[in-house]
């Protein structure tokens, strides 16, 4: 007689597979929207993916074995990302229409880890070290915005390479509110979700209301960002177990097939 097997929760592994299904749907309607033939419904549900990957981040902060080694792996690909970006625009490699990919979802990791790691020293009261890291993306943002206009070029190949900015980042500030939220408190998995939830409805409200629309609908086809709250859905079935260990593949898969859809983008115009 077969035994029935009980649904036991999603493993970080699945969460990240979902989130990768649920990007690259996103990517699509990103690249090849001047089509005219990718649903936007593609972009609508890869609302959740930065969402579940930065869920992820979190959870692969927390437990990692050498956060050194973590953030470093991360840094390198987003400043690599970066210098693509800006090898791009500067020698005109963009697209006939104008387009050049600006994903960088690793440079938000990066803000992200130095901000977790600023909330765990000021947990252990090293005040001084914890505030610091807390301070510095702000630090980087505001003496960026003070430099004169004379080397902002300069400047701007620092920010898309080494020095990540917050509001410039992938997600903006919202994952950042977000990704302290989902680390801050993912030791008490009801009140993470449901605080997560509250803020980014709060969050996406003030946007919607300055975005002054004409119509109802377009929260549906213009501003639907906040379509992401939904990834808690799936936060909420995590088990708390990683999954198999061997997940450099999606390390790789992110750059890979951003410049694979350009690419591919660039030859349909």
């Amino acid at each position: 007689m077969k035994t029935k097997k009980h649904f036991r929760g999603l493993s970080g592994l699945d969460l990240k597979c979902l989130a990768m299904v649920l990007m690259v749907l996103d990517h699509l309607h990103y690249f090849f929207e001047f089509t005219g033939r990718i649903p936007l419904f593609f972009s609508q549900l890869g609302r959740l993916s930065g969402w579940l990957f930065l869920f992820c981040a979190a959870e692969g902060f927390a437990h990692t074995s050498n956060r050194k080694r973590y953030f470093l792996r991360c840094y390198g690909i987003a400043a690599a990302m970066g210098l693509i970006q800006y090898l791009i625009q500067f020698f005109g490699w963009t697209r006939a229409d104008g387009f050049y990919p600006a994903n960088n979802i690793f440079a938000t990791f990066v803000l992200c880890f130095i901000l977790w790691q600023g909330l765990d020293e000021c947990k252990k009261k090293r005040w001084l070290p914890g505030i610091g890291l807390l301070a510095l993306p702000w630090v980087w943002y505001f003496s960026f915005a003070r430099l004169p206009l004379s080397i902002m070029p300069y400047a701007y190949f620092l920010q898309c390479t080494l020095f990540p900015l917050p509001f410039l980042n992938e997600g903006g500030i919202y994952y950042l509110i977000g990704g302290l939220i989902l680390y801050g408190l993912r030791r008490h998995r009801a009140v993470q979700l449901s605080v997560f939830v509250l803020t980014l409805a709060g969050l996406y409200g003030l946007m919607l209301l300055q975005m002054n629309l004409s119509h109802f609908t377009e929260i549906f086809t213009l501003a639907y960002e906040w379509m992401g709250v939904f990834a808690v859905i799936f936060m909420a079935l995590y088990n708390g177990k990683r999954g198999p260990r061997n997940q450099r593949f999606f390390y790789w898969f992110y750059p890979l097939h951003v410049y694979l859809f350009y690419l591919l983008s660039c030859l349909m115009v």
